[in-house]
């Protein structure tokens, strides 16, 4: 038996279960010819199986969110809501995730992607159980908030997940397919509220987002935690396993650096920050990352629900009746948009890694702001309800091809890893917090301005946002996520 081998032989009898060695004597090449392309191929399986069902949360989020459109005017006959009633419940959910969303950072650096991502499936569960079982409005209101706790982590989570399991050259891709399994999960939410509209079964169109939930909470068992996670935990062993499993190429060893009070090397994770996970805080992320790359990232977070393009989803059967359209007729307008909104989030998987990150957010806005400005034109002029529906379909498709989307991508890439967590966290909370009050603002200022003068509002910040991102925003389509270090983002 010559050298090579039996070094391999050494090796495996070595590897503990989890194969971490059983990679290691791969890489030297030892007698593993024959072995290579079957572990990619299962890595590959097993990448896809870690996408697929942390992207239930998408799926989840989708229902969550856009269920209450189709429950909203039955629930607003039933107890005679007012607008601003009307706004409260369906900007909870929103409120909830604003306030999960600051933590959610702390939480997936202190004990990973994996555990957070299912407590949030759990929350949710019982927040629709509590919402679909609510005596009034005020119960309807907590269990939506419950859900909205949910959602908060679930959005921050799932994406930056796949994100740290994703190979750069198909990063955009993969986090994408969490941004279509939103748009199906809204698409489902308005079927679902068509199906049982004329019952008024507003609790059974609640209901059925536990099946989701329990998908999610039981699928996150059979996945591996993020590589990314593990090492700057300093977990490399189990680091190893994880990238092997996912058919990725392990992290590189961290420079040692020796400490000043320190008689030996320390790396990255716990050994050399002092926190589990190795994550930053908040003080040292905002240093690490840079002011410039902080004020990119929130004010993207913010801008992409400045554009009101959240209110279309939640509010798409209430547009589409004040339109012309019958209550029947509105949801399933919605449900058409539906459509269009799941058909132009598959293109966009397909562009946003050939054509970057830039000018899918730059085009998307452009036409999301000639949207508006057509459907205002369309309202002052007598309020067609065919062309509103067109226009409004335009809309929601222009968003689905850009902010949506590019948002959690850019986000996941502009910030350094030890910062990652911490400020993505942050421009979470950002950006549900800037849902939140346009959400609870809309049919108030509908009723001050007119759905035309509210759809003008909203197309003049879109152009703004579009001229201003123009300036500042830079391309990151290829970063490493492993690579990214705080020097000043140029565009």
């Amino acid at each position: 038996m010559d050298a090579r081998a039996m070094e391999a032989r050494v090796l495996e009898a070595r590897a503990p279960e989890d194969g971490v060695m059983e990679a290691e004597a791969t890489e030297s090449g030892a007698g593993t010819a024959g072995r290579e392309a079957p572990g990619r191929a299962r890595g590959a399986r097993g990448r896809v199986l870690a996408v697929l069902i942390p992207s239930t949360g998408g799926l989840l989020f989708g229902y969550g969110t856009g269920g209450i459109a189709g429950v909203l005017p039955l629930i607003g006959e039933q107890y005679g809501l007012s607008a601003w009633t009307q706004g409260v419940v369906v900007s909870a959910a929103l409120l909830g995730a604003a306030l999960t969303a600051p933590v959610s950072g702390r939480l997936t650096d202190r004990f990973g992607r994996r555990p957070v991502i299912a407590a949030a499936a759990a929350a949710f569960a019982v927040g629709t159980a509590v919402s679909a079982a609510a005596g009034g409005p005020a119960a309807l209101v907590l269990g939506r908030f419950l859900v909205g706790l949910a959602l908060g982590a679930i959005s921050f989570a799932v994406p930056l997940y796949i994100a740290e399991i994703a190979p750069p050259a198909r990063r955009g891709a993969l986090v994408t397919l969490n941004q279509l399994m939103i748009t199906i999960g809204l698409l489902l939410a308005y079927a679902v509220s068509y199906a049982l509209q004329s019952n008024g079964a507003w609790r059974l169109m609640l209901a059925a987002g536990l099946a989701p939930a329990l998908v999610l909470l039981v699928g996150m068992a059979g996945v591996p935690e993020s590589p990314s996670w593990l090492e700057s935990a300093g977990h490399r062993a189990r680091a190893r396993a994880a990238a092997a499993a996912l058919g990725l190429p392990p992290a590189p060893e961290p420079p040692a650096v020796v400490g000043p009070q320190s008689d030996g090397p320390q790396g990255g994770g716990p050994q050399g920050g002092g926190r589990r996970g190795g994550g930053a805080g908040f003080r040292e992320a905002l240093a690490e990352a840079g002011p410039r790359r902080v004020a990119l990232g929130l004010g993207i977070a913010v801008l992409v629900h400045l554009t009101g393009l959240n209110t279309a989803i939640y509010y798409a059967p209430t547009i589409l009746a004040a339109s012309g359209l019958t209550p029947s007729g509105g949801v399933l307008g919605a449900v058409l948009v539906g459509v269009c909104n799941v058909a132009a989030t598959v293109v966009t998987i397909a562009l946003l890694d050939r054509r970057g990150r830039r000018p899918l957010m730059l085009g998307g806005l452009a036409a999301m702001a000639a949207a508006a400005a057509g459907i205002a034109a369309t309202q002052w002029s007598g309020g067609h309800a065919g062309t509103t529906a067109l226009l409004l379909c335009g809309f929601i498709v222009a968003g689905a091809v850009g902010p949506a989307p590019v948002f959690w991508v850019f986000a996941a890439e502009i910030y350094p890893r030890r910062a990652r967590g911490a400020l993505m966290s942050l421009a979470t909370a950002a950006h549900w917090a800037a849902d939140f009050v346009v959400a609870a603002t809309f049919l108030p200022l509908v009723k001050a301005l007119s759905l035309g003068g509210a759809f003008a509002l909203y197309g003049a910040v879109t152009l703004a946002a579009a001229l201003g991102l123009a300036r500042w925003m830079p391309e990151t389509k290829g970063t490493s996520l492993d690579d990214t270090r705080a020097e000043p983002v140029r565009v």
